[in-house]
């Protein structure tokens, strides 16, 4: 092999670190994971006979949403972008911060809208959603969201991304 065929040192790391970075974005379904997207479905009315009962479900009826987690709006935005670290711990002051390192898998430069709400124990809202804050996702790279609750009744969290 001559000089001239060989790979140089940067083409070799690129070789090597691409295909780890991408591996980020491939998101194979595990056993009992939850879908990134809320699934809904209409009820048929003959389902609800009489008048209204505390408790009767009404309307839309949707697939439970798992707590301390992140939540995409779309498809879209589920397929754009990976979660790589979630975390949550309480400030000096009792609230709650929140962090989310988000990966982007897109060849182009994209953003997302992103709230949390916070929840207190019987996940009932502890405070009104956090405004929404877009997040700026580069080619490839990595963005981090973060947000604090204000209630010191906060116990959850749930993280909504929109595209």
């Amino acid at each position: 092999m001559n000089a001239a065929s060989r790979p140089r040192y940067g083409e070799l790391a690129c070789a090597i670190a691409v295909p780890l970075l991408l591996t980020a974005c491939v998101q194979a379904p595990l056993a009992d994971t939850p879908p990134v997207v809320a699934q809904c479905s209409t009820p048929i009315a003959s389902n609800r006979p009489g008048p209204a009962l505390v408790g009767q479900s009404y309307g839309m009826a949707m697939t439970a949403l798992p707590l301390n987690s992140v939540q995409f709006g779309s498809n879209a935005a589920a397929q754009s972008m990976a979660i790589q670290s979630l975390h949550a711990a309480r400030t000096a002051t009792n609230t709650v911060q929140v962090l989310a390192r988000f990966v982007s898998c897109l060849d182009s430069a994209s953003m997302v809208q992103v709230r949390t709400s916070f929840l207190r124990a019987d996940t009932s809202p502890a405070e009104a959603p956090s405004a929404w804050k877009t997040v700026h996702l580069l080619p490839r790279g990595t963005a981090v969201y973060d947000e604090s609750s204000v209630s010191l009744d906060a116990a959850h969290y749930l993280i909504e991304v929109m595209k």
